[in-house]
Formats: structure tokens, sequence, C-alpha cells
């Protein structure tokens, strides 16, 4: 069934659900939206399940025509979302009919933002499971591409969930949940030996900000690179001076790409290298990071594993209480949380 007609697709508008559990060992990443946190905030809010389908926005929203009744949330980055003209509040579900146009412009916040429908989410070529968009392989989504002006989306019946609907409030309180932070917290990497207390030191002493070339598969960082020993050498290692043995990548992992840049792997990174990492951001700020605009400035900030679980649990309890009601006392706003970057031991409490 016919919902939404796109009319300007905006910079690079995909498709995108929670992403694949299969298809590493074909050298196909996991994928899924680049802020979990914002896309599960939306699905909860119309009554979605986390495979249903999307549409991600870059940068630059799109334009877009209803062809049937629908409701829609926008949630991540401020858009500037209006309807017909009239401006709406993110995280709020909001009825459209036949005729409305929503348009949605250049971000005043944030990155990626995210466009769903009640109901199922949209028709997408699902892989492994997923209906997300993989541009490099170009599979999932719609035919593996980003949308076009003239696209015509459909709801997905077959993923309604009986019950379940869209919320008839907002929950506007948890649109923090999408600000740009100023800090991005890790733990120590595999290759962590090879940095030592002065590279670890030195990097939570640097401010960094986001390159101009980032895309989904990583985030290039433009920054001094901390110091590293020398990297063992053997005939499977590269010679650049953080070469390594190929390895499996991890999402959100922090490489030192040929001893002069840093990249923070995307959702759509390769499923292996040969780079040192100096560590790997935790699952919250991984959909954090991707909120970070060209340009924006932030510090690295290492955390224990516990503290990582324990900043994990408190998202999981928000999101929870989005879905079921209530739930514990909202954190504070984490791009404001100059108190914990001056005591890490403090965060997630």
């Amino acid at each position: 069934m016919d919902v939404i007609r796109v009319l300007a697709p905006g910079l690079a508008s995909t498709l995108q659900d929670q992403g694949r559990r299969a298809g590493l060992e074909s050298g196909i990443p996991p994928g899924g939206a680049a802020d979990y946190l914002a896309f599960r905030l939306n699905g909860l809010i119309l009554g979605n399940s986390p495979d249903c389908a999307v549409i991600e926005q870059v940068l630059k929203g799109g334009r877009y025509e209803a062809v049937r009744p629908v409701t829609v949330a926008m949630t991540g980055a401020d858009m500037s979302a209006t309807v017909n003209g009239q401006e709406i509040p993110l995280a709020t579900p909001v009825e459209l009919h036949p005729g409305d146009v929503l348009d949605t412009r250049v971000a005043r916040s944030g990155c990626f933002g995210y466009m769903g429908i009640a109901g199922g989410g949209f028709v997408a070529e699902r892989v492994f499971g997923s209906a997300s968009t993989y541009l490099d392989g170009q599979l999932g989504g719609l035919a593996g591409r980003t949308l076009r002006a003239g696209d015509t989306l459909a709801l997905d019946t077959d993923r309604s969930q009986s019950g379940r609907s869209a919320r008839r409030s907002a929950v506007p309180e948890h649109a923090y949940l999408c600000v740009p932070p100023t800090q991005l917290r890790f733990t120590r990497g595999p290759q962590q030996d090879y940095f030592g207390s002065a590279g670890y030191a030195a990097f939570g002493r640097q401010q960094y900000r986001v390159s101009p070339r980032s895309n989904r598969v990583g985030y290039r960082i433009v920054g001094p690179c901390p110091p590293i020993w020398p990297v063992p050498r053997t005939r499977d290692t590269g010679n650049g001076p953080t070469d390594i043995v190929e390895e499996g990548n991890p999402i959100g992992g922090i490489q030192i790409a040929g001893g002069r840049e840093i990249i923070c792997l995307g959702r759509d990174c390769g499923t292996s290298g040969a780079y040192a990492k100096i560590g790997c951001l935790i699952g919250v700020d991984v959909s954090r990071l991707a909120q970070l605009a060209p340009g924006d400035r932030f510090h690295f900030t290492e955390v224990t594993a516990e503290q990582a679980r324990r900043i994990r649990a408190e998202y999981q309890a928000i999101l929870a209480g989005v879905e079921h009601g209530p739930g514990p006392a909202v954190p504070p706003d984490p791009s404001r949380q100059t108190a914990e970057e001056r005591a890490p031991e403090r965060l997630g409490q």
C-alpha cells in the first residue's frame, strides 16, 4: 500500500532498520541506523519493532507527500521539519492526510535524522533479514541505493504489530538523546600495549573535530594522533607505522591509520582491517558519534568496561520507559556532562 511519495530526496537519504546479524562471513557489515538511539526512539513512538524500516536523512532532509493517511514521527537531527509550512516538533506522532507535504531542511543541530511511519515501517528489500541499505554493496533498502525524486514508498503491513499503535502524546523530553556530544567515551582497544600511558594521556587531552570526508563507513577525525610504540613486524603486516596483522573490525573501533589519521569505524565499515586501534567507542557513543556534523569538536574520554555497561543500562531503561511508561530519572544531557568529563568514574550514574 503506497503511502509516501518522494518529491525531493535530500542529500543522501536511505532506508535503514536495526541492521543485520548475519553476512559478516560474506564481507557484508551489520549496517543499520547510524544513530540507533534515535532510530529506536522513533520506532517506540510509532509502535514499530526494530526490524521496521525508516528513512535515514543525512545533514539535509528531503520533501515528501502523503499518498494516504499515515502517522509519522521525526527523531534524531533537528531538520526543522514542517507539514504544509507549519513546523512540527521532534519525537512526536503527527498525522498526515493525502496531499500533505512534509519538508525537512538542513540540520540546525545534529547530522542523522529519522522519519518513520506507524503500522510497520516502509517496504524494503531485505538481505540477511535486514532492510538496511548498504550503499557500497548496492543491497538492501530500495535497490541498494539512495532515495530519488519520484520514488513511492509503501507501508509494510506484514510487520505491523498486533495490539500496538503510535503513542498519542509526544516525548520531547527524550529528544536530548540525540544532541551532538562534546565527548565520546571509549574503552581500550586490542592494540592498547602499543600506545602506553603517555599515548592515552595525550589522546584524552586533545580536542578533535569531525572531517567533511566522513560517512557511514568511517568518521575521519582531524587532530594529532597519539604517540605509538613500534609495532612488531611479520611477513603478514604492512610497512606503515600502525599496520598490524589483519583482524576483524569492531563498529566504533578507533583506528590510527598509517600513523597519521584517526578513523572511527561506522556501521558500514569493512569487516576486517589492518590498522592498530587505540580503543573502541562504547555502544551508546557509536550512536552519539552519528550526530556530530563535519567541523563539530569533541574530546575522547576513557571509561572502564563496567562504566560502559552502566551507561548502556541507563539508556536501555530510558527507551523501556518510552515503551512501557515512566522509568527512572533521566540522566543529565550528555552534551553538558562537564562534571563527568572532570570525574570519569561518575559516568553512567
